[in-house]
């Protein structure tokens, strides 16, 4: 048996990600998808509830959806990559992790392989870079390029790493380096509109333009690219799409209610950010996203911030997880799925009481639903969850 594992928000699901299911089919027996739940990499809200979202990924071609915890669903990258990794090096006869790029296969296995090569000189590259005030992000993808000219000048990288998806292709095949040698990546280039386009236009459109088209009425120039789903989808929309709004004033609220020390103390607060979070005006989200964005810190780096303010999460949650089996086909072996995936909430209860790391990630997944069901004005939390089935 040969077993395919790809990571995915699938916010919301559409023909593009169809298409790269169909592309994997033949090159494996399960397709298993690693997912964000409640909140997705962007730190926002998912534009719809994670139950949905994991029936189009079973419908389009999957075989099982697991849950991606959200102590690694809203992290950067290297985390998102690295918390995914920790997954599917676990699932039974894994062979591939299938990662959309825009970028032409053999560049982004050049960059990446330039990156686990040479790494001293890849972190050299980027001490520099930081030094000089850049963000994370940007001295990363400016460091592997520059190593890459300087080592293999006739290869062609001038349109790699522009897309989010190339850098984390790059991060996806870096956490397999590191945590599952037993998976090969399985690159499979991007058709249609490149990540964050906006136009209506193409073979397959983003998430993005979606999202946009469907807030602002416009659900029938979107209908060809959702598959499946489309009726079900604008009615959760229609009556529980989460409030943005209301989702940026709780954020303005964990932000002017914690101390200092209590902001030093979470996840992605480093380097005095408390003080730069705490100083000056604090009233308005969007103001303190752009007020207090640098060269050093981007906007992504402070949104993810301000949401770790809110579901608490800390340096060093998510060293032990577990999670949820979301969703899955009739007759799938439940014995492919890792030990650290549950499919049941009596099961996951039991593994929070027997190890207080475990507990401390779950509490946050439990905080995710807690706020996203407030958010769209629905009732239940993390353990009102019934397992999807087609």
């Amino acid at each position: 048996m040969t077993n395919c594992a790809l990571v995915c928000e699938y916010n919301p699901f559409h023909s593009g990600h169809k298409y790269q299911l169909d592309c994997i089919k033949s090159s494996a027996d399960n397709i298993l998808c690693v997912m964000s739940g409640n909140f997705v990499q962007s730190a926002l809200p998912a534009f719809c509830d994670k139950a949905l979202r994991a029936e189009c990924a079973l419908l389009g071609g999957a075989d099982a959806v697991i849950e991606l915890p959200a102590v690694f669903a809203t992290a950067s990258a290297q985390w998102f990559a690295e918390g995914a990794a920790r997954i599917i090096k676990d699932i039974a006869d894994i062979k591939f992790w299938a990662m959309g790029a825009a970028s032409d296969r053999d560049a982004i296995l050049r960059l990446a392989e330039v990156k686990l090569s040479h790494k001293d000189e890849f972190s050299a590259l980027l001490k520099e870079r930081l030094d000089d005030g850049k963000s994370y992000s940007f001295a990363a993808v400016d460091a592997v390029k520059t190593l890459c000219a300087r080592l293999y000048p006739d290869t062609d990288i001038s349109g790699a790493l522009n897309d989010p998806n190339d850098i984390l292709c790059i991060e996806y095949i870096a956490a397999i380096d590191k945590f599952a040698a037993n998976v090969q990546p399985l690159i499979i280039e991007r058709r249609g509109a490149l990540n964050g386009d906006m136009s209506l236009d193409n073979e397959h459109v983003s998430a993005t333009s979606i999202r946009k088209a469907v807030d602002d009425g416009n659900t029938e120039a979107v209908k060809r690219f959702l598959p499946y789903n489309y009726e079900k989808m604008l009615e959760y929309r229609r009556c529980h799409a989460p409030d943005v709004e209301a989702y940026k004033k709780a954020a303005v609220f964990a932000v002017k209610s914690a101390t200092a020390e209590q902001l030093a103390a979470l996840r992605d607060c480093s380097e005095g950010m408390e003080y730069l979070i705490k100083k000056d005006d604090l009233s308005d989200y969007d103001k303190i996203v752009s007020g207090k964005s640098t060269r050093r810190y981007g906007e992504k780096r402070i949104k993810r911030l301000l949401l770790d303010a809110m579901l608490g999460i800390k340096r060093g949650d998510g060293e032990k997880f577990c999670t949820r089996l979301l969703g899955c086909k009739n007759g799938f072996d439940f014995s492919i799925l890792p030990n650290t995936v549950k499919t049941n909430n009596r099961d996951i209860k039991a593994a929070a009481e027997s190890d207080d790391d475990i507990a401390r990630a779950l509490a946050v997944d439990e905080r995710a639903a807690a706020l996203y069901n407030a958010l769209c004005g629905a009732d239940g939390g993390y353990y009102n969850y019934s397992l999807v089935k087609i």
